[in-house]
């Protein structure tokens, strides 16, 4: 379990580390040691280094790596952009040591097209789009075509959410002070830190409240089975799918539901979609004796919660009457997974929000999170972390990174691929966390080790099919733990 932090919990670790004594200079120079090695690993032969620095505690970082390489024979010189007369003390401190020897700083220099570049204009404070001079420098050191090394964050990236303030650096490596920050994850941030290293500084034994998850971590949480398992010790799980519009959706939630473990599992969906489910003889289908969601479907989806383990509703309902399934599965406390129409018909009867609770599971898309927030995509997008902490149940955001958050932690899982971005990995993903909760899984758990599942399993889907080859059944085929 790796630690992830926002731009302000960075802040406020160094402020207390230094409070409680630790040399800020200190810091400084163990920051700038991290990018002096990785501008040493990319380093071909004489490449002679400029250190592009701006004037705060992120620009010192850079200053003193120069400093630092100079020191183990590399050509080094600063690029000082902004007011020197408002740097920050350690920043001038370094500075001051950079000039002793004999390394040049100026605001006025050009690239040399032969240099490695360390980019140390801005760290995780910046709050406003980067305009002028900042901007400038940004767009330079992006048309070199030389390698870059950015110092804890690449200029111009919010820390927080990924979002581009204006123009931001696209750097080869990215050193990451003490902890990843959350924007590197977010948005395009992993698409512009490159490989990333991360520089611990102190010593940190506090536990995360956001954190990356691994392989091992979800290893962990995947239910093991005992030798003498049988089916109702693996729990029964209710979905409440399909229609006649969208009977695949209603085989791929079934088929994910059960690959993923789910010991029993009833499917009710209304009559056109059943003679489908030939080709799933595990499932128990349930028909609902209508020819889409009405009333008398719901009363038997309602009717067939007792007793099951788990609930998932919503895969290719279509515009259905759903809300009353929703409502009564909310209200029996069963742990329940709403995705897709089941979101949809959420953010029309906003009623049913306040029906969440701590067993519930929602996992919507940005679009989707934007309908039950009402607000815009581009304001979940802006502020992820803020829009996954508005409900009062497990929220898995789905994206390139999938954030999973409850009660005030927040995992991100970066598994999977671009070939998931296809109609129906939300079906398998909705019947692989549907599986998890049978088992007993918390709704925290659950959710992270469905997003790990489909993730890996599309993984080695695309290694046997490719990107655009791939589709959302193959995933199914290749689920294990």
């Amino acid at each position: 379990m790796e630690r992830i932090v926002t731009g302000a919990q960075a802040k406020a670790f160094d402020r207390v580390k230094i409070e409680a004594g630790a040399s800020s200079l200190a810091m400084m120079q163990t920051a700038a040691q991290g990018i002096a090695d990785a501008v040493l690993s990319l380093r071909k032969a004489d490449e002679p280094v400029a250190a592009i620095c701006g004037v705060g505690n992120n620009g010192g970082d850079g200053v003193c790596a120069a400093w630092l390489l100079q020191q183990r024979g590399v050509a080094a010189r600063i690029v000082l952009v902004g007011d020197e007369s408002k740097c920050t003390p350690d920043t001038a401190f370094y500075l001051k040591k950079a000039r002793e020897a004999g390394i040049s700083a100026a605001d006025d220099l050009k690239l040399n097209g032969d240099e490695i570049l360390i980019d140390a204009l801005f760290g995780v404070g910046l709050t406003r789009p980067v305009e002028g001079v900042y901007r400038m420098w940004i767009e330079r050191m992006n048309a070199s075509g030389r390698p870059i090394v950015s110092a804890d964050i690449p200029s111009g990236l919010d820390a927080d959410s990924g979002v581009v303030r204006g123009a931001a650096v696209r750097a080869a490596v990215t050193v990451a002070m003490q902890a990843k920050k959350a924007g590197m994850l977010l948005g395009q941030g992993r698409a512009l830190c490159g490989t990333v290293f991360v520089q611990r500084l102190l010593p940190d034994d506090s536990e995360p409240d956001m954190f990356f998850d691994d392989e091992a971590d979800i290893a962990a949480l995947l239910p093991k089975r005992p030798f003498d398992s049988h089916k109702g010790m693996n729990g029964h799980a209710l979905l409440c799918v399909g229609s006649k519009q969208y009977p695949g959706a209603a085989l791929l939630s079934s088929r994910a539901a059960l690959r993923g473990g789910a010991g029993l599992l009833t499917v009710c969906t209304p009559d056109p979609v059943r003679p489908f489910f030939a080709a799933l003889p595990e499932a128990i289908t349930l028909p609902t004796g209508t020819q889409n969601w009405d009333a008398d479907a719901a009363q038997t989806a309602i009717r067939a919660m007792e007793r099951k383990s788990a609930i998932g509703i919503g895969c290719g309902v279509g515009a259905g009457e759903i809300a009353p399934v929703i409502e009564a599965a909310l209200l029996s406390g069963v742990p329940t997974v709403l995705d897709a129409d089941g979101l949809n018909c959420m953010a029309r009867e906003r009623t049913l929000m306040k029906r969440l609770h701590h067993n519930a599971v929602i996992t919507p898309h940005a679009g989707e999170m934007a309908r039950l927030l009402d607000t815009s995509v581009n304001a979940v997008l802006s502020d992820p972390l803020g829009a996954v902490s508005q409900f009062p149940c497990t929220v898995l955001l789905k994206g390139a990174t999938t954030l999973v958050h409850a009660d005030g932690k927040t995992a991100f899982l970066t598994f999977g691929n671009p070939g998931l971005s296809k109609g129906g990995s939300g079906d398998v993903l909705t019947g692989l966390i549907t599986a998890m909760l049978a088992q007993g899984l918390n709704p925290f758990d659950a959710a992270r080790a469905g997003a790990y599942l489909l993730g890996t399993s599309a993984d080695r889907a695309m290694r046997l099919l490719g990107e655009r080859m791939l589709l959302a059944s193959d995933v199914i085929d290749m689920v294990q733990y």
